[in-house]
């Protein structure tokens, strides 16, 4: 579905100027028509037709451009040459690649964290993990998810979730609605 989506996009970037010719074309039909009605010659017809089979020709044609440039430039090379400028679109590129399903690679590991040891928890995501059994967490705030705070807290501070970073996601997104859930699993 991804790859359909991306083929249609880099489609798009090529289709939009054959979409001004084409209706180019079609008004240069239309003009043709009225200079051939006076002369007893019927093209519009004819005209029609084959703005018909330019327009089929040019959506075929930008399927296979997109294809041709998603095999030249990878998502990657557009992602950091074009997304990446846009203000915001890494820090919440970043968060969702975070948040996919728990068995990839990727992922941020779902935690409840006791900040400062008074029982009170909070639900966050593990960033990283370093060498002497420390943590950098984030704790997003509710209701958005790009906003919140980092820590680094010792491995006694956490309580590993066994659900996936969506769910909790999807939690918080609530104001925390669903937490039950997520902590009898």
């Amino acid at each position: 579905m991804l790859f359909m989506g991306k083929t249609t996009f880099y489609g798009l970037c090529v289709i939009i100027p054959m979409f001004v010719v084409g209706f180019v074309l079609f008004k240069l039909a239309e003009i043709l028509d009225k200079v051939a009605k006076p002369l007893g010659l019927e093209t519009y017809l004819g005209a029609s037709l084959v703005i018909v089979l330019a327009v089929l020709v040019i959506l075929l044609l930008s399927f296979l451009i997109g294809i041709l440039i998603q095999k030249v430039i990878s998502f990657k090379s557009f992602e950091s040459k074009v997304l990446n400028q846009i203000p915001g679109y890494e820090i919440i590129a970043t968060l969702a690649q975070g948040f996919r399903d728990a068995d990839q690679s990727h992922s941020f590991p779902s935690v409840m964290i006791d900040l400062y040891g008074s029982g009170t928890t909070a639900l966050g995501f593990i960033m990283e993990e370093h060498e002497n059994e420390r943590f950098t967490v984030f704790v997003p705030s509710s209701p958005v998810l790009t906003v919140g705070n980092v820590y680094v807290v010792q491995a006694s501070q956490l309580s590993r979730l066994d659900v996936k970073g969506k769910e909790v996601a999807d939690c918080l997104s609530k104001w925390g609605m669903g937490t039950k859930n997520l902590l009898n699993r």
